[in-house]
């Protein structure tokens, strides 16, 4: 009888440590615009198995990749809703809730990738963050997704100058910072849907567009535009966010593993991007239909945003672009 008591109670034992296991399981729904064959993409993926492995499958994270559930700013609205729990929108993206986070995306802005990825990790753009958690149920898992500088390209023209871009219609999102920079340049700013852009330059709608070096080649942009002016006029990064509830109710360590893997995948990508951003411009300069402009002068083009500024810093606040500014020139010892 006693042997029958204490298998009874060690499978009633059994049975509810099982159940509060998997009543502690928790499983977050990650949706990004990301497709097969991007990095991100990859990285993701290596998030979540990690993630996963070192809770020792507590959490769970299911990915939705390339748009499944939406575009990036319908994801950014699902997240804070808690429809979905994690996604990786860009900065101008997020900047639809807090306009603030708009400001690293300012043209011209940066010298080189160091300074613009200590500035955002900066109390200088801790406002923006915290208004995202307070007022829109988001906060970072990480701030910084390196996606790479922006820059021009066009057919049948070589451009240096902004002399050389008046009157051309540029491609840009339908977004108040891309369309304040093109005016400033005394170019047209032709809105045009991203899944469109490569048609509507090989048509002719456009003289030209403008994005990051790996968007411009796995899109092949260069195909029908033959000069890339490398003005690297605009810093593209991305992030990853969580709902702040989805990440309250996580156990504390838990929220640490997070962390910490997003840091991880983050840095790594920063490496492995930067590093094919060069690979894949060697790629389009080898090309003999193309011509990539190196000597563009970067400070003509400079001058033009600093009467550009005022306009846009009122949409970002005022005293929240000042601030990131302060903090630049004081990195920069001046």
């Amino acid at each position: 009888m006693k042997t029958v008591l204490s298998t009874a109670v060690l499978a009633l034992f059994t049975a509810a440590t099982a159940f509060s296991s998997m009543a502690e399981a928790q499983t977050l729904r990650f949706g990004h615009a990301n497709g097969e064959g991007e990095i991100a993409a990859s990285l993701f993926e290596e998030f979540a198995e990690r993630v996963n492995e070192r809770t020792n499958g507590a959490v769970t994270i299911q990915i939705f990749p390339n748009e499944q559930l939406g575009r990036e700013n319908e994801l950014v609205q699902q997240a804070k809703a808690g429809a979905i729990d994690i996604t990786a929108p860009s900065m101008p993206s997020a900047s639809l809730l807090v306009p603030a986070l708009e400001i690293p995306s300012a043209p011209f802005l940066w010298s080189n990738w160091e300074e613009a990825q200590a500035i955002i990790m900066s109390e200088a753009m801790q406002p923006a963050f915290d208004e995202l958690a307070e007022e829109h149920n988001l906060r970072p898992l990480s701030k910084i997704w390196y996606w790479g500088w922006r820059n021009f390209t066009f057919a049948g023209r070589e451009v240096r100058t902004p002399a050389d871009m008046q009157g051309l219609r540029v491609r840009v999102p339908e977004q108040p910072v891309w369309i304040g920079m093109v005016q400033a340049f005394g170019a047209s700013p032709t809105p045009v849907a991203f899944s469109d852009v490569y048609s509507a330059l090989q048509q002719g709608v456009v003289d030209g567009q403008e994005n990051p070096i790996p968007t411009i080649y796995t899109r092949r942009f260069y195909e029908v535009q033959d000069t890339v002016s490398m003005s690297r006029h605009m810093l593209q990064n991305n992030m990853m966010l969580i709902n702040t509830n989805s990440f309250d109710n996580l156990e504390h360590e838990h929220q640490l593993i997070l962390l910490e893997e997003a840091a991880r995948v983050s840095a790594k990508n920063t490496s492995i991007q930067q590093r094919r951003e060069q690979q894949m411009l060697d790629e389009i300069d080898a090309d003999p239909n193309t011509t990539v402009i190196y000597d563009v002068d970067r400070d003509a083009f400079s001058a033009l945003m600093q009467d550009a500024y005022p306009a846009m810093a009122q949409n970002w606040g005022t005293e929240n672009f000042d601030r990131v500014v302060e903090a630049i020139e004081v990195l920069r010892g001046r």
